[in-house]
């Protein structure tokens, strides 16, 4: 018996968040080509070359945590959530519209005006009723669009330091300063769409069910949580692999681009199945360190097998 309740309360929600993960990428894989064809830069024409590039983004990322902390502590709480609303909103039109045009190719006006009403429709629901699937679904297009922008803007080795720099802020800022958990905690309380949540039991909902401490660490948990950024980080390299490398190299008609993409993902998919048996302990996890690491492990083999030299695709940019 408590073997049933194990694989119900733990390993089926456990299981549909790493479905989530896995088609997070697959979908930033197939926006590649509209977004592509629409010239989206995240970093502009430097961020193909300049390793520098990731590390400004780390940088810029420690200072918006900073302020982060000082709201929550402020109480501005519900200030902030209008914010996150409004721009992560305002971003469908970015990551919905390409996506409309290649569905609807002859009405770019309808498609236009698609996006915009879907942005409403998103903020209004995330700030009038932010149930967990109404965050989830959200974060889901954002973590796919996002992931794939920031994967065709970012050559190869830029894309190695910023899995390499995330991975190793986030060991410090949950394991060390802990102000990640606290970040979290204060997201979950206010229904911030900057996490996805996975129940594990009947009934879960984010109005009436318990938050979870994570600083105070072990207990059992109503939800999984991941952060998105943990959804879209790994998955940079993963789709910078197939942006950038080329298709040339074939092994059973799948051009090389798509092989190290693939072999990127099983080892993102590795390092995610790690995360999640250290997760069943019951205590927060810093993601990046074993997700980006499962993940640049994965490209490094593939890469080796695929193209058989140890350029790593560093030198396409520069």
């Amino acid at each position: 018996m408590a073997g049933e309740e194990r694989l119900v309360s733990f390993y089926l929600p456990a299981g549909v968040t790493a479905a989530i993960f896995v088609l997070v990428q697959v979908a930033a894989l197939l926006l590649v080509p509209q977004y592509e064809y629409f010239g989206y830069q995240a970093f502009g024409p430097q961020g193909k070359s300049n390793p520098l590039i990731p590390l400004a983004y780390v940088a810029f990322l420690i200072v918006f945590t900073a302020v982060l902390l000082y709201i929550f502590k402020k109480g501005k709480g519900n200030w902030l959530r209008g914010i996150f609303i409004f721009i992560m909103s305002f971003s469908a039109i970015y990551v919905l519209f390409p996506v409309f045009i290649l569905i609807l190719p002859s009405y770019p006006d309808f498609d236009f005006y698609l996006s915009v009403g879907i942005m409403i429709a998103i903020a209004l629901a995330l700030w009038l009723y932010p149930e967990w699937y109404v965050v989830d679904t959200w974060g889901f297009i954002m973590a796919a669009g996002i992931t794939s922008i920031f994967g065709i803007s970012l050559g190869i080795l830029p894309a190695f330091v910023l899995l390499m720099a995330m991975a190793a802020y986030d060991f410090v800022a949950v394991y060390r300063t802990k102000h990640m958990l606290s970040i979290a905690e204060g997201a979950m309380e206010l229904n911030l769409p900057i996490m996805m949540m996975v129940p594990r039991k009947a009934g879960f909902s984010n109005f009436s069910s318990r938050k979870p401490e994570l600083r105070g660490g072990g207990g059992e948990r109503e939800a999984l949580y991941i952060g998105l950024g943990d959804m879209i980080i790994p998955g940079v390299l993963i789709v910078s692999a197939f942006s950038n490398l080329p298709s040339a190299a074939v092994i059973g008609g799948l051009g090389g681009d798509l092989l190290v993409a693939a072999g990127s993902l099983i080892g993102a998919f590795t390092g995610f199945v790690l995360l999640m048996r250290l997760t069943s302990r019951g205590r927060p996890q810093a993601g990046l360190p074993l997700l980006n690491t499962g993940t640049i492990l994965g490209f490094i083999i593939s890469y080796l097998v695929v193209f058989q030299n140890l350029g790593f695709g560093f030198a396409l940019h520069l």
